[in-house]
């Protein structure tokens, strides 16, 4: 074995080791004294959490190069540091002596005036793997604009932080294809932004408008070295920097492909307002099923009992009883979702009326899941190997699409 591991709260740890020198694309183009971009005038798509091997931000590093001349910064969800409330509108500011544009405001996506004086536009993004993320839609709008506008967009590419191997759920419904499922892909992926990209790109999946010519941009991504996809986060010698206020590591990105679903349910604290945001699921009084600690096992998962008392969001201030949940190697999250939204179903059948899929809630659970067949199962009280089935739509069909673009070795 490469290394060995251990379990941890959502988490995988790997013994200590030599590490590989990773180099992320940023570190890539920097050591190419910004071959693919000198003298230009850059438009830069990124966030704080985008860092380079030396610990500075990408923006910084643009920003202080006399190599470029940094023209435009633009933000994704979260504002540039990363600590704005998910859903709430990033303002537009300056920073580092460039004005910096939200693309989580009034635009979601990158209009003339934002590009009509770049040469070239770089996309350096975070992601954390799980699809309902948006930084990944983010990169999408800002490459269709690209091609819409003529011109060249570079991605400088990062590791996916749960690794390249691991592959969950299906794929999402065109009729349901929005800013948290802008992509037909599973709910985690597997990929990095740069397979992304390509993919979108050349499977001409970057309008999904069908009165507008399907378009290509001239893409170019800058591939990390010496990272496998066999790597999560705990493999590669740099620290996480918190992409959203409540994933401030990557135990609570394993956390987040598993509970961000079930809070749209508002019917448990998935641990806002906690230690473990995402790593912790329960309510007042709730029933644990020690079947369900078993069956969760099976899926992936160690569980244990967990008594806790969130601090915000879903019954903040309230004691709740749940589930701890820990990930282990063969960890399958939406195999976990779909056993933990079965018995929620079981729990609380009085909140899975056939209506649901008519509410609000119904409908962002609908577009998170990328599918509503699989509520109107839960709510006509489906057998849990039905919903297994649903939830693994389009999974094959994707892994075949996948292969063709995939830029690492395992």
């Amino acid at each position: 074995m490469r290394f060995a591991i251990l379990i941890l709260p959502i988490m995988l740890m790997s013994a200590a080791a030599t590490f590989a020198q990773v180099r992320f694309g940023v570190d890539i183009l920097i050591e190419s004294d910004y071959a693919l971009i000198r003298g230009k005038r850059v438009a830069l798509v990124s966030h704080a959490a985008a860092q380079t091997y030396r610990g500075r931000s990408t923006a910084e590093e643009f920003a202080k190069t006399n190599k470029i001349n940094l023209v435009r910064l633009l933000t994704p969800e979260h504002g540039f540091f990363g600590v704005i409330e998910a859903g709430k509108s990033v303002e537009d500011e300056s920073l580092f002596g460039v004005p910096a544009r939200s693309l989580y405001g009034s635009a979601r996506r990158p209009d003339s005036t934002m590009l009509a004086d770049a040469d070239v536009v770089v996309v350096d993004l975070q992601d954390i793997g799980v699809r309902s993320y948006t930084f990944m839609s983010t990169m999408i709008e800002v490459i269709d604009a690209c091609a819409q506008y003529g011109k060249e967009c570079i991605v400088l590419d990062r590791p996916n932080p749960l690794g390249g191997l691991i592959v969950s759920g299906g794929t999402v419904d065109d009729t349901l294809r929005s800013f948290i499922g802008r992509l037909p892909i599973p709910y985690v992926h597997g990929c990095t932004l740069g397979e992304l990209a390509t993919m979108a790109n050349e499977e001409h999946w970057l309008t999904p408008v069908p009165t507008r010519r399907k378009q290509r941009c001239s893409l170019t991504v800058v591939r990390c070295k010496q990272w496998l996809r066999s790597d999560a986060w705990e493999r590669i010698d740099r620290p996480w920097y918190p992409t959203s206020p409540n994933i401030p590591s990557v135990d609570a990105i394993r956390g987040y492909a598993i509970a961000g679903v079930v809070g749209e349910l508002g019917l448990w604290s998935i641990g806002m307002g906690t230690n473990t945001p995402f790593q912790i699921i329960g309510a007042p009084g709730l029933t644990i099923d020690t079947a369900i600690i078993a069956a969760l096992y099976e899926r992936g998962l160690n569980c244990v009992r967990a008594r806790f008392k969130p601090r915000g969001g879903k019954f903040s201030a309230e004691v709740c009883d749940g589930y701890y949940l820990f990930a282990r190697p063969n960890w399958r999250p939406m195999e976990a979702l779909s056993l933990l939204l079965w018995e929620a179903r079981r729990q609380y059948p009085e909140s899975f009326p056939d209506t649901l899929i008519k509410t609000n809630n119904g409908k962002t659970l609908a577009k998170a899941l990328g599918r509503s067949d699989i509520i109107t199962a839960l709510c006509q009280g489906a057998p849990l190997a039905k919903v297994d089935a649903l939830f693994r739509r389009g999974h094959d069909e994707f892994l075949a699409v996948r292969k063709k673009y995939l830029l690492y070795d395992k």
